[in-house]
């Protein structure tokens, strides 16, 4: 049996009545011709000429053998003839209704004629002069007793008596006649073949277009979140938890800047520098607003109330010293207290230094103190009385609006909390860049943001490299593809964020490269580091750190 592409006939050609003589000829080559010999059936071809005119073809079959050559056939169904008057080739079928044809021979010249040009093009095979034959197949004529035409002799068409022997007219046809000029095919002719008619291809999507739909449809679900907050204006005091991507910060946000319209004086904090970056900068130029981190509050109001503060008391500055000096500046100053305090990532937050921020408040009774925090994400702090002792608000947010649906899928495989579900789009499948060895990582990833650059798919000030390994950012490249890296808390749009996993916790990209994956074990910080992408995670590493992240076995890109 003769090998055929396609190897099995679609079915909407098996279907097609018109096809039907076509059909009869595949099955007929593919039983009948020797097993070294390859055929391919209807294989369109475009071509231009200097002038720029265009043409289109198509072969109906192209059989080739690495010592005989190729042989271009055309197949032409039902009664054929041509008309005498102007040489018009017809088709008459069972019905007795009469169809113009094109000549069939001068189809599969024409294509023997592009082909060979193709294939000599090819550096391989050195502009070899190739053996080639045409020819065509009337499957449903019986053979006449003299030639057709000039151009058409008996010997290069088979007829319907030929059918059963069409195996042996293929060869026949491919092997008669000798010129001395002609060289075979060869298994590189062969391959250079398959390579022109068959070779199968995938496209890498550009990612440029779907990120920004994505988008799109995610700054939307993220705006819907806003009513909320109407639900919790009768609270004086409560604590909103949800997972990463449920759009806490964005809530925390907008409560903080409705309190401060209405003119209190309103505390937006967090645990994380980086974050409280990311706050300032979403919340400039507001009146009745303070935004910072926590420790950066308490040194704040300190020198405000003129508070000695120790020059070296080492952890204990941040843990107590700190936290006790914003409670006595408020104490000395009550002009230094606040309204209204919105506190985001709070799982972050020591028992007592929530403590310390609920005793700055100017009036017990009216004074306002929301508590945002995600149980899933306790990297800093592992006491958590002082939140489950707030009222627990009960609209928990679980719908994940900031990941797509396939980031989402590895997100929840080291979520502990309350499962949340992904309405955002589909999105783009989580990249895998596969390395032999750990430290190869950042460099997968560098020729990948080049190359996302370079196609102007993405924006560097869309991108966030981080890492699992602290000391990282000893060594971190001053560019990545001639683009300048800042860390986390000088973001920008024209640079590449580089950060640790730990220092991003809270902020977002829609696009994030995570490399270090050696030292993501804790299920917390393998959670924080694959949800900061809103629209395009890839990870980089082993395939077996891959395979313990993902869950999966996964093939390098």
């Amino acid at each position: 049996m003769a090998r055929m592409y396609p190897s099995q006939l679609p079915k909407h050609v098996l279907d097609n009545p018109k096809l039907s003589s076509e059909v009869r000829v595949y099955e007929h080559i593919r039983d009948k011709a020797p097993g070294d010999y390859t055929c391919y059936y209807s294989r369109s071809w475009h071509e231009a000429d200097s002038d720029g005119a265009e043409f289109d073809g198509e072969a109906d079959f192209i059989v080739a053998h690495p010592d005989h050559g190729l042989l271009f056939l055309e197949v032409k169904g039902g009664r054929v003839s041509c008309r005498e008057a102007d040489g018009q080739w017809l088709s008459t079928d069972r019905d007795g209704f009469t169809f113009k044809i094109k000549n069939p021979l001068a189809q599969a010249r024409s294509s023997k004629h592009h082909f060979l040009k193709r294939l000599n093009e090819n550096r391989r095979l050195g502009g070899r002069f190739l053996r080639a034959r045409h020819g065509a197949i009337l499957p449903s004529s019986m053979r006449p007793t003299r030639a057709l035409a000039a151009d058409a002799p008996l010997d290069i068409i088979a007829f319907g008596d030929d059918m059963e022997g069409l195996g042996r007219w293929v060869v026949r046809r491919m092997s008669e006649g000798d010129d001395p000029r002609e060289k075979p095919l060869g298994l590189d002719g062969l391959k250079a073949l398959e390579e022109l008619l068959a070779s199968h291809f995938e496209l890498r999507a550009h990612v440029g277009i779907s990120l920004a739909d994505d988008a799109q449809i995610i700054e939307r679900l993220t705006g819907e979140q806003a009513w909320i907050l109407d639900s919790l204006q009768d609270n004086q005091e409560m604590a909103i938890s949800g997972g990463a991507g449920s759009g806490k910060t964005v809530l925390a946000i907008e409560m903080a800047l409705r309190s401060a319209s209405l003119g209190r004086r309103t505390l937006l904090t967090c645990y994380n520098a980086p974050l409280a970056s990311y706050l300032q900068d979403a919340c400039a130029d507001h009146e009745n607003l303070v935004v910072a981190s926590f420790h950066s509050i308490c040194r704040s109001l300190a020198l405000e109330a003129d508070i000695d503060l120790p020059a070296n008391a080492g952890q204990e500055l941040f843990d107590t010293v700190l936290p006790e000096a914003l409670v006595d500046a408020v104490s000395n100053d009550p002009q230094l207290g606040f309204d209204t305090i919105v506190i985001d990532e709070g799982q972050d937050f020591r028992d007592s230094w929530l403590h310390a921020l609920r005793l700055t408040l100017k009036d017990s009774t009216e004074g306002q103190f929301y508590v945002f925090f995600d149980d899933n994400q306790r990297l800093f702090s592992h006491e958590a009385s002082f939140i489950q002792a707030l009222p627990q608000s009960a609209i928990a947010l679980t719908r994940n609006l900031r990941n797509t649906k396939r980031i989402h899928a590895v997100i929840t495989k080291w979520y502990e909390g309350r499962r949340s579900t992904a309405i955002g789009p589909e999105g783009e499948p989580v990249g895998i860049l596969e390395c032999r060895r750990s430290d190869l990582a950042l460099g997968r990833v560098m020729e990948r943001i080049a190359q996302l650059l370079r196609s102007g798919q993405v924006k560097p000030g869309e991108i966030a490299v981080l890492t699992g390994i602290a000391a990282d950012l000893n060594d971190i490249p001053d560019k990545i593809a001639g683009v300048e890296t800042c860390p986390s808390d000088s973001m920008s749009a024209g640079r590449i964020v580089f950060d640790t996993v730990r220092r991003f916790k809270g902020l977002s990209r829609p696009c994030v490269f995570v490399i270090g994956l050696e030292n993501l074990t804790d299920p917390k910080l393998i959670y924080v580091a694959t949800s900061r992408a809103n629209l395009l995670l890839e990870l980089a590493g082993t395939a077996e750190d891959l395979a313990r992240i993902t869950g999966k076995l996964t093939a390098s890109t």
